[in-house]
């Protein structure tokens, strides 16, 4: 024991020596806290919130710059190929040119061989023409015969060549027919094909198109509720640091006052738990919640009084006091307290009773409460116990207490840490509320953390998602692109083999081929028969020179419509090379276009990227001079904020030292009063062992005290061993153990539910901050702008606290011209008058109702006012109907339509309207 009562002196040392470190930590660290934020600390806190959010611009710029250098790349590719085309259809166009320039060339050459034939045919002819001068007759015959063969022959000839020349036409036009016939075939094959294809395209687009449109509203979605998680947990951070402050000092200046009012010691007693100690006071009574204030302020600091059974006690209780230093306490021992004299009847108006008789205690305690409250007289109000001042010791419901030397106490009452019916000095409910809001935080701030956690990995995701989804949308839209290109181009070779030009061509080259058919037969047969005339003579004569010269001319003239015909074909040939050389030159041209539209869209997206440029340099300097600044303030803050932390976690030790002492104190006092129990149980057996022993004593043998203590232990072991045992405990146990796991779970389910439901509450409460603000910033911009326009002046709104506008109010600042600033209670009432409905129409731009009833608002204003609130009226009837009472001249002469009211013969009211202009939905009202 006295091993005990020495550990626990030492740990009440212990104890004292962390509460002074306790109070020198709390007092450093409130120093602290007060020199970093006089340093700037909020500055701090706003220039991290700059500079994160500059940082999020430049993030969201570098995406954008990454997704145009992909376009760009995806334009430098499509302008390649394009080049390549290019490339490849003027080669083509310059074979075709080598292969019609080479086609020109045999052209020149058949046209010269066939000149050449037919001056040879028209030599033979000289010649022949001269061996038939040498017979007259027979040549005159002959040269008659042959008169009409080169006469039929000069009708015939042409029409032969026309037959042959228009044979050849209807083939290469029935060739060119079906070529073309086939071409459009396989055009309108290869434009079904391509239209199909555009068709999936433009689904394909319009499918990604909406989910490009889906993903970026999804991480708009996702990128809003992470920034308003983040702007949740950062006013929570500020709220747990406020809340942690404000309870810093409470516990501080509530242990400060516990100590001072001897708390400490009265702990000390209770936990000691000496016999004869029957507790406080305020423990051992009880009193209705409408007399409470009155008797606590009766009873004063008898309250805290300790009420033991004798003196003795009492003394034992100094003693302990004195040796642990803990302080001092009143006793009050039931064997000694001498009760007052009896009360006599109270006959006072206005008094309830004897505070005595209004409280609740045992019969055992009433000497003590007649001590603590004596002749004290309880009344409703002080007015009705002025009266009896000097007469009665009095204490009204409000708390005021009068003493009978004529001393009155009263005012507003500091809080009270002790009250009738507890025994511990309770907690305040300020105290109580903050401990339970910290402790909210932090569980809201375990769950924002995970949220965050998610929704930045959501985040990361979608934003992946997003930027491949417009990846492939570009791609598409590329795709479709080059399809409807593709597919104008086909449309317009399909449109131009459809030409029916050759169609018609054809149809006359047959028509004129049918009419030679039928008019060369005849023609034929007489050249037949001239020729078997000619024949028949030139037999007759049988002149071998005539028969050589006319076989001459006959070779001659077969030679002569071979290079007819050769270049004839030549020429088709020609043809053929210019309508292909014609169209690579179209597809060229088209080519060239989309090359110069590639190279467009490739200048506007470097016009773009050095936008992206700039605008990331100008964001760049603001990150680095938002940085400059932060590390200077870091630097400024840097050393007391490190001390502050130091401070923080000292304390943090220091409670935990404390609160680890006071563990153990109090488990000490628990082993002591079980040593103490047991000591009396011991002492009690053996008085009743003692009583059963024979007389004499018999004789002992000489065994050891320890000896005698194993064997003890030993038949206690037998004895418990012999109990009997309760089988279906184990049972029992796993059913409480199965309720209890389900409980928890249940328990734990609903934990994470209310934290869920807190943290929506945190976030709509977010939300409404962003509202208000939204509303804020736009109604203070109109009204700058709508109060600069009516008086000439300046002025804005002001929150009294910014930080949390719902718990302060908001003022109107107003410069007027040429006055100095003012706030609107200390304005003239046409400055009031002019600042008030700036403030309504401010609201109104910001959110319009129907219609606006002012009646005569411009009482206190002059005719130059009066003239601008009408015009502003006028305006602001654009978007509402205003309804005005008003007898001033500018206000009527501005409106639509005015109605007045008169007393007509001082008999009746008369109402008279009259519509002035058209030019808003203003309705002015006067009396006349």
């Amino acid at each position: 024991m006295p091993q005990a009562h020495q550990t626990a002196a030492q740990l009440a040392t212990q104890c004292t020596s962390i509460n002074a470190e306790v109070e020198r930590t709390t007092a450093e660290l409130e120093q602290l806290n007060a020199r970093v934020k006089a340093l700037g600390e909020d500055e701090h806190l706003a220039l991290q919130s700059a500079l994160a959010t500059r940082s999020a611009e430049y993030r969201q710029l570098a995406r954008q710059q990454q997704e145009l250098e992909q376009a760009q790349q995806a334009t430098i590719d499509q302008i390649t190929r394009t080049q390549q085309d290019i490339r490849a259809q003027t080669q083509a166009l310059v074979d075709l040119s080598s292969q019609r320039q080479a086609v020109e060339m045999q052209l020149v050459a058949l046209v010269q061989r066939r000149d050449e034939a037919q001056q040879l045919l028209d030599e033979s002819r000289h010649t022949a023409s001269a061996i038939a001068a040498a017979a007259e007759t027979w040549v005159q015959q002959q040269t008659g015969l042959r008169q009409q063969v080169e006469t039929l022959l000069q009708t015939l000839e042409p029409r032969r060549s026309e037959q042959a020349r228009l044979g050849e036409r209807v083939q290469q036009l029935e060739r060119q027919v079906q070529e073309q016939g086939t071409e459009q075939a396989h055009l309108v094959q290869t434009i079904a094909e391509k239209q199909a294809d555009l068709g999936t395209t433009q689904v394909q687009v319009q499918e990604q198109q909406e989910q490009v449109r889906f993903l970026a509203q999804t991480v708009a979605e996702v990128e809003q509720n992470l920034s308003l998680q983040q702007e949740t947990q950062a006013r929570l951070l500020r709220e747990q640091r406020e809340k942690q402050r404000q309870l810093d000092k409470l516990e501080a200046q509530q242990q400060a006052a516990q100590e001072a009012q001897g708390t400490y010691a009265t702990r000390l007693i209770l936990r000691t738990e000496l016999p004869g100690v029957f507790g406080l006071v305020a423990q051992l009574g009880r009193v209705e919640p409408q007399y409470q204030l009155a008797l606590e302020t009766a009873a004063g600091a008898r309250l805290s009084h300790l009420v033991v059974e004798d003196d003795a006690v009492a003394a034992a209780g100094i003693e302990l006091l004195k040796r642990e230093r803990a302080g001092r306490i009143t006793f009050l021992p039931l064997n000694q307290i001498q009760p007052p004299r009896s009360l006599p009847p109270l006959r006072a108006n206005g008094a309830i009773d004897y505070a005595f008789h209004l409280i609740d205690f045992q019969p055992r305690y009433q000497n003590i409460f007649a001590y603590v409250f004596g002749s004290t007289v309880v009344f409703e109000t002080l007015s009705e116990a002025r009266r009896y001042l000097g007469q009665y010791r009095i204490v009204t419901l409000e708390g005021e207490l009068l003493e009978t030397s004529g001393a009155m106490t009263g005012g507003s009452r500091a809080p009270q840490s002790m009250h009738f019916g507890t025994a511990e000095a309770t907690e305040s409910a300020e105290v109580t509320s903050l401990k339970a809001r910290l402790r909210e935080i932090e569980q809201l701030l375990e769950r924002l953390n995970l949220h965050l956690a998610n929704g930045q990995a959501n985040q990361k995701q979608q934003t992946q998602a997003l930027i491949e989804a417009r990846q492939h949308y570009r791609e598409i839209e590329l795709r479709r692109e080059q399809l409807t290109a593709e597919l104008a181009a086909l449309s317009t070779r399909y449109e131009r083999s459809q030409s029916p030009q050759e169609q018609q061509q054809l149809a006359t080259a047959r028509e004129r081929l049918q009419t030679l058919d039928r008019e060369l037969p005849p023609q034929e047969a007489e050249l037949h028969n001239l020729r078997s005339e000619l024949a028949e003579l030139e037999q007759s004569q049988a002149h071998s020179e005539w028969q050589q010269i006319q076989t001459v001319i006959r070779t001659r003239e077969a030679e002569g419509n071979e290079q007819e015909l050769a270049c004839r074909s030549a020429q088709q040939r020609l043809q053929d090379l210019e309508n292909q050389q014609q169209r690579m030159q179209e597809s060229l041209r088209q080519a060239q276009t989309r090359l110069r539209e590639r190279r467009a869209q490739q200048t506007e997206q470097f016009n773009q990227r050095d936008t992206h440029q700039r605008q990331r340099e100008t964001l760049e300097m603001a990150i680095a001079q938002l940085q400059s600044e932060l590390t200077r303030l870091e630097q400024r803050l840097g050393t007391d904020k490190q001390l502050r932390v130091r401070a923080e976690r000292q304390l943090r030790e220091h409670l935990a030292a404390q609160q680890q002492l006071e563990w153990q104190q109090q488990k000490l006092q628990g082993e002591q009063h079980t040593q103490q129990d047991k000591l009396a149980t011991l002492q009690a057996q053996l008085q009743q062992q003692a009583a059963e022993l024979p007389e004499p004593l018999p004789a002992v043998p000489a065994i050891g005290l320890e000896q005698l203590r194993q064997e003890l232990r030993s038949q206690q072991k037998q004895l418990q061993a012999m109990e009997p045992v309760n089988m279906l405990a184990i049972e029992d146990y796993e059913r409480t153990q199965e309720r209890l796991a389900e409980l928890t779970a249940k328990l734990t389910t609903l934990a994470a539910e209310r934290t869920e439901l807190l943290l929506r509450i945190e976030n709509f409460t977010t939300l409404r901050h962003q509202a208000f603000r939204e509303a804020f910033n736009a109604v203070n911009q109109n009204f700058q702008v709508i109060f600069a326009e009516l008086s000439d002046g300046d002025g804005y709104l002001q929150l009294e606290d910014p930080q949390d506008p719902f718990r302060g109010g908001l003022n109107l600042v107003a410069h007027p011209k040429g006055k100095p600033v003012q706030r609107l209670a200390s304005m003239s009432g046409g400055e009031k008058s002019l600042t008030a409905l700036s403030f309504i129409f401010a609201l109104q731009r910001y959110r319009p109702s129907p219609f606006y009833a002012f009646d005569e608002v411009d009482m206190f204003l002059d005719g130059a006012n009066v003239e601008r609130l009408s015009r502003m009226i006028q305006q602001q009837a654009q978007q509402a109907q205003f309804i005005v009472v008003s007898l001033r001249r500018p206000m009527i002469e501005a409106a639509e339509r005015t109605i007045g009211v008169t007393q007509a013969r001082g008999t009746h009211t008369q109402v008279l309207g009259l519509r002035l202009q058209p030019r808003s939905a203003s309705l002015v009202g006067g009396d006349a």
